[in-house]
């Protein structure tokens, strides 16, 4: 047996190591304190690697697609992160302008900004989107109930066939400007959160109406669109959603589901909020299974789950965004994510995000993986290193390490330290204070059955040969 022993002095959060070519340094530590054992065999498959972590991101709404800074930011993230979807609120805001009622009370529709919008992520992208049906054009609306800044309209619709009539329409369009073949790839998802009054006061009955008649104008379109909900914070309203659409025969294709690790509630429209993490560190993770076995129990027991908003915290304002932690936490979650799970879209990808405002200043504890500016933050790069694995996961006793293997044969170690942090205040504080480092053991990685020719290891890391900073 061929066994590659590998020490390094690498005390940091994150790092990655790649044995495309590989070499052994002599040991790193020494000392009292125990070195991290991370042991690899090249020959051992655990099968192909869960993706579900590139396979969405998500984004502000839909008019700041056409912002030349977001083009930029959207441009370097999909060159260096790979996300193959997006998600984001808005495409039938008034901003939009995607409905006009005239002075008789004639319904027209201009699809001019969707076409911007789709067509730079569709066409020059080659990011899918992920559609989020909503909010309420205004000539639609039952009312004048916003939220947000933008000022997102969240009545119900004052007449659902009017409501069906656009969905339908804006479903034919689709299909005219970019191909059935190529829109059946995508996901309708309808609303957002309509477990919230802020985002829905009209209540589950209303929304099952709105899905119903949502989902029946799409498939009159072609039956292979893919639509479903109910887009819930908190995993919220799965099974009575499946109840409703067995009983009434409505199609649902897929279940989209929110959630956070942050405790106090689900929405801090202003960012003002007192956020502080669940204490579990399986936060986010351990209500998936409950949502698994709906479906597993329901009508449709294989029906794929897309997470279409996840991440620490639902504060638009909350400095973990900004924190080394960040990182740790991502990781230690997608690690430890259940079959059946499709798609984990975080979010967001972009510190250009105007729910509360316009923000003032860099790291003003955004959702995003890049600030305003565009430089990465420390969450970007658990996307960027995930991104460098390769396809076919190996089996590894380090349960904060994932060990790939691409086509080509070479190896992929992504490593990081986590520890949940013992908070004592609410994160506006407790991750906005200049944390002291702490020194970190290194690692021993023992890697067998590597191929002799790959005789040469490297590294890429966000904090390497240094203390890392730990807040515990």
């Amino acid at each position: 047996m061929n066994l590659l022993q590998l020490a390094l002095s690498v005390s940091c959060m994150l790092a990655t190591v790649t044995s495309v070519t590989l070499a052994a340094t002599g040991p790193a530590t020494s000392g009292e304190i125990p070195m991290r054992q991370v042991n690899v065999d090249v020959t051992r498959d655990r099968g192909a690697l869960n993706r579900a972590f590139r396979f969405s991101i998500g984004s502000d709404r839909a008019i700041i697609h056409l912002r030349p800074e977001h083009q930029r930011d959207l441009r370097f993230l999909k060159q260096t992160c790979g996300f193959e979807y997006m998600r984001f609120h808005g495409l039938l805001n008034e901003e939009m302008h995607v409905v006009q009622q005239s002075a008789t009370g004639e319904i027209t529709y201009d699809w001019t900004n969707i076409d911007r919008v789709y067509d730079l992520l569709v066409r020059e992208l080659q990011i899918r989107p992920i559609v989020e049906l909503g909010f309420m054009p205004e000539p639609l609306a039952s009312g004048k109930q916003t939220i947000f800044w933008w000022k997102g309209n969240v009545t119900a619709p004052r007449s659902y066939d009017q409501w069906g009539t656009l969905i339908e329409q804006l479903a034919r369009h689709l299909t005219q400007r970019y191909g059935a073949d190529e829109v059946r790839r995508w996901y309708f998802e309808v609303w957002n959160e309509p477990n919230l009054n802020g985002f829905w006061p009209a209540g589950q009955a209303e929304y099952f109406k709105l899905y119903e008649t949502t989902a029946r104008a799409i498939k009159r379109v072609d039956p292979q669109y893919r639509v479903g909900g109910p887009a819930t914070a908190g995993y919220g309203w799965i099974k009575q959603t499946l109840d409703f659409c067995t009983q009434h025969d409505v199609p649902i294709d897929f279940i989209a589901t929110h959630a956070y690790g942050a405790m106090e509630g689900f929405l801090d429209e202003h960012g003002k909020g007192h956020t502080m993490l669940a204490p579990a560190p399986m936060s986010v993770i351990d209500g998936l299974p409950g949502v698994l076995g709906d479906i597993q129990h329901s009508q449709w027991p294989a029906l794929p789950v897309l997470v279409t908003e996840w991440g620490p915290s639902y504060s638009p304002r909350d400095p973990v965004h900004d924190s080394y932690f960040c990182a740790a936490w991502i990781l230690h979650r997608l690690r430890r994510l259940p079959a059946g799970v499709l798609a984990m879209s975080y979010w967001t990808f972009s510190d250009q995000f105007e729910e509360s405002g316009l923000p003032n200043k860099p790291f003003h504890g955004g959702f995003g993986l890049l600030t305003m500016q565009g430089l990465p933050k420390p969450a970007y790069f658990a996307y960027r290193f995930l991104n460098q694995l390769g396809d076919t996961e190996l089996a590894c006793t380090d349960e904060n390490t994932w060990a790939c293997r691409d086509a080509h044969g070479g190896v992929q170690l992504l490593l990081w330290d986590y520890h949940h942090p013992k908070q004592d205040q609410p994160n506006a504080q407790f991750f906005a204070r200049d944390w002291q480092a702490n020194s970190l053991p290194g690692v021993r990685i023992n890697i067998a059955n590597l191929p002799r020719s790959r005789t040469t290891a490297a590294r890429d890391s966000m904090l390497a040969d240094r203390p890392t900073p730990t807040c515990r």
